[in-house]
C-alpha cells in the first residue's frame, strides 16, 4: 500500500493510546502523549488483539520510529487507534461474514452509497431507526450549536447517549479549532467521519488521486486535533462518480449518503438523517429541533451504525 511521507511539517498529536481491544467501547485504559507523524500508510492487515478481530487500515510511523494504527473492529464498525503490540496476524477468510466485509462487499457490487434516497422506499411517520449525521463543511460561519445544545437536553432526558456521526471537512477543523474543541468538551458519544479537505464537489473525470490526497489530508488533522478517524466517508453534495467508489473501497472506508432531512414528515424505517450544523443553514436546526419534540411518542431511535446495519 501507498505511504505518505510527512516532511517539514510539525504535526502534534494527542494521542490516545489503547492496550485492552477487547471490548473497544467503554475501554479506558489510554495514556496521553505527544508524537510527531513522519509517515502515514494505508494498509489492510488482519489482526487478532486479546481474542478479538481487527481489521488495521492505517499505520502510522512517528519521528522516534515508533508505530501505531488505526483499526476497525468488523463486527461493531468502531475505529481504534492502537500502538504497536503483539498482533497476532490471521487471515482475510475470518473477517469474510463480518457486518463490516459485507456492507463494504455490497456498496462496491452495487455501485451506491449507502442510503440512498429510494423512491421504491415505504414511508412512515413513526417506529424507525435513525442514524443522526451533521456535516461540518468548510465556511466561514460560526458553528450552530443550537444542534448540539438540543442533543445535550434529549441525552438529559433519556439518560443516555445519543450518537451521532460528525462529518468533518479538513478546512473546517483549521479555521474552528475553539468551535472543535467547545464539542469535544460537551461529552458526546460522536463519531467522527471524513468529508473531505476542501469539500469539493466532484463533477465528471474527478481525479482518484486527488480524492484520496483530500480523504489522508484530513485524517492526518482529524488525527492532529485529538481525534479518531472512523471508516466512515460522505461525498461533498452527495455526487460522486461510480468509479470514485474503488479509492473508498482500496481504503475501508463506507460512503454514507442521506434519505431523511430535517423537516420531512415521513421517512424509511432505516433512516440517515442529514442536518448541518456548520451555520450555513439554520432552517434545518430548527427543523430538527422541531422533530425532536415528538420523538418518543413516534417510537424514533438514534442508534449506532453497528445496530443500523444489522437491523
Amino acid at each position: 500500500m501507498e505511504k505518505i511521507t510527512i516532511k517539514n511539517k510539525k504535526i502534534l498529536i494527542l494521542f490516545l493510546i489503547l492496550f485492552n481491544s477487547n471490548t473497544n467501547a467503554g475501554v479506558n485504559n489510554f495514556f496521553h502523549s505527544e508524537k510527531k507523524i513522519e509517515q502515514y500508510s494505508v494498509i489492510e492487515r488482519f489482526v487478532n488483539i486479546n481474542g478479538t478481530n481487527i481489521l488495521l487500515t492505517r499505520e502510522i510511523t512517528y519521528t522516534n520510529k515508533e508505530k501505531a494504527f488505526i483499526g476497525i473492529n468488523p463486527e461493531n464498525l468502531e475505529s481504534i487507534l492502537i500502538k504497536d503490540t503483539n498482533f497476532i496476524d490471521t487471515e482475510k477468510i475470518y473477517f469474510e461474514n463480518t457486518p463490516f466485509i459485507k456492507i463494504k462487499r455490497k456498496f462496491y457490487n452495487e455501485s451506491n452509497t449507502i442510503g440512498e434516497v429510494n423512491k421504491k422506499d415505504s414511508l412512515f411517520q413513526d417506529n424507525a431507526i435513525v442514524l443522526l449525521t451533521t456535516d461540518l463543511c468548510p465556511v466561514e460561519k460560526s458553528l450552530d450549536t443550537n444542534f448540539y445544545i438540543a442533543i445535550s437536553e434529549l441525552e438529559q432526558k433519556i439518560s443516555n447517549k445519543i450518537p451521532f456521526f460528525i462529518f468533518f471537512s479538513g478546512r473546517w477543523i483549521e479555521t474552528h479549532h475553539s468551535e472543535l474543541e467547545w464539542i469535544k468538551s460537551r461529552g458526546f458519544s460522536f463519531i467522527a467521519c471524513n468529508h473531505t479537505y476542501n469539500h469539493k464537489i466532484i463533477k465528471e473525470n474527478f481525479s482518484n488521486s486527488v480524492l484520496k490526497d483530500e480523504i489522508i489530508k484530513t485524517e492526518l488533522i482529524m488525527l492532529n486535533n485529538g481525534i479518531i478517524p472512523s471508516c466512515f466517508f460522505r461525498f461533498p453534495g452527495l455526487k460522486y462518480n461510480k468509479e470514485n467508489l474503488s479509492v473508498l473501497y482500496e481504503m475501508n472506508l463506507i460512503p454514507l449518503s442521506v434519505n431523511f432531512w430535517g423537516g420531512q414528515k415521513s421517512f424509511p424505517k432505516k433512516s440517515i438523517l442529514l442536518v448541518h450544523s456548520n451555520g450555513s443553514v439554520p432552517i434545518e436546526v430548527k427543523k430538527f429541533i422541531q422533530f425532536l419534540k415528538g420523538i418518543k411518542n413516534k417510537n424514533i431511535k438514534f442508534v449506532t451504525p453497528g445496530e443500523w446495519f444489522k437491523s
